[in-house]
């Protein structure tokens, strides 16, 4: 089985203060992969920065240093607020004292020929004043995860990954240590591999009608939720299972209340399905329509069974459908996976390529080979 032992080390450094404590940091999740795609290989993993020091602490610097099995560099590379800044290091972003935070990684994408055999990371941090410098060093060893469950895509048509889990996803962008996830209970990205898969018409339009004037989804949406292709669409079973949770009674009228969290870890979602694979992974469905489910809790199903149909109950933008795979039922202290679909097509404009096993992400135009449809 694949599975990362991600392992840390910490090396405090205070220059000009030896009384001071300094900053510590965990990779999360506990188990990191690596996944694969046409163009390379791809880590999405985050770094809980805590900064255990009495003053706020300004991020100048994170070095990354790649080494093969043999222990012999393969690939070194930084981020700095001088020479090359990135989304992470934008604005100098601070840590308050006595705190943590969230600092998404930002060497995520890797040629397919780079060993990921040992990643060696060097955080560099300095008081509000320049006067006292810190660093803060840990290692993280990758592996490849490999699908156990047989998956095809749960929608059909002409469908755009609107939001995978690319670096600037949201999906990927959770950050489950403000207060209101802490207290909710979560403690990591359940939707670290997540997609939004809606419906589209050649033009990659997702809605009928005259062409929006801006993209504010709140304001500037069509009234009628017909008025969305996805809407009403038809969910399949990605993977053969057994149905662990449904829920399908809330309306689709694209509102969550933060408090429904309390009583159940799914509410983000709205209307749900989650279907257990009997192997460890879970294919979740989010924002199904309201009364749409053809299932019940316990029941089996088949890879390529209609389950529901798409909503927009929850939090969602438009109707859409939230998938992923995950190592649990639930939310709190569940973990998203790598997921590779069997048998669907890529639309690339006139050429359509047929691909028997792989990864979509964000911007990708997909359809179920045997679809039919154009």
């Amino acid at each position: 089985m694949f599975i990362l032992f991600s392992f840390f080390l910490t090396f405090l450094l205070a220059v000009g203060d030896s009384n001071q404590t300094s900053v510590a940091v965990v990779a999360k999740p506990n188990n990191i992969y690596i996944e694969r795609s046409d163009t390379g290989q791809h880590l999405n993993f985050d770094f809980i920065l805590k900064n255990q020091t009495d003053e706020k602490l300004i991020i100048n610097k994170v070095e990354l240093s790649v080494y093969d099995e043999a222990g012999k560099l393969a690939r070194r590379e930084f981020y700095d607020e001088y020479g090359r800044n990135s989304l992470e290091l934008a604005a100098a972003p601070k840590i308050e004292k006595q705190s943590a935070a969230i600092f998404y990684n930002p060497f995520h994408a890797f040629a397919a020929d780079v060993p990921l055999k040992k990643l060696h990371y060097e955080f560099s941090f300095s008081s509000e004043d320049r006067k006292r410098y810190f660093k803060t060093e840990i290692d993280v060893a990758p592996v490849f995860y490999e699908t156990k469950t047989d998956l095809i895509l749960p929608v059909r048509g002409r469908v755009l990954v609107w939001d995978g889990h690319d670096y600037n996803s949201h999906h990927r962008r959770f950050d489950y240590t403000q207060e209101n996830f802490v207290k909710s209970g979560y403690k990591t990205n359940f939707q670290r591999y997540g997609y939004d898969f809606i419906i589209v018409d050649e033009q990659g339009l997702n809605y009928k009608g005259q062409p929006r004037v801006n993209d504010d989804w709140y304001r500037a949406r069509p009234d009628k939720m017909e008025d969305y292709y996805s809407f009403g669409e038809p969910i399949y079973a990605a993977g053969a299972g057994k149905v662990a949770f449904v829920q399908d009674t809330k309306p689709d009228d694209r509102k969550f209340n933060p408090a429904d969290l309390g009583a159940d870890e799914r509410a983000y979602a709205g209307n749900y399905i989650v279907i257990d694979h009997l192997n460890g992974e879970f294919s979740w469905f989010g924002h199904i329509k309201q009364g749409s489910s053809r299932v019940k809790v316990s029941q089996t199903v088949k890879q390529g069974e209609i389950i529901a149909a798409i909503g927009a109950a929850g939090s969602s933008l438009f109707p859409h459908l939230h998938y992923e795979l995950r190592n649990g039922g639930g939310a709190k202290e569940v973990e998203g996976l790598p997921s590779y679909f069997t048998n669907f097509k890529r639309i690339l404009g006139s050429r359509i390529v047929n691909v028997k096993k792989g990864q979509v992400d964000t911007g990708d135009i997909i359809d179920w080979q045997n679809s039919g449809k154009k």
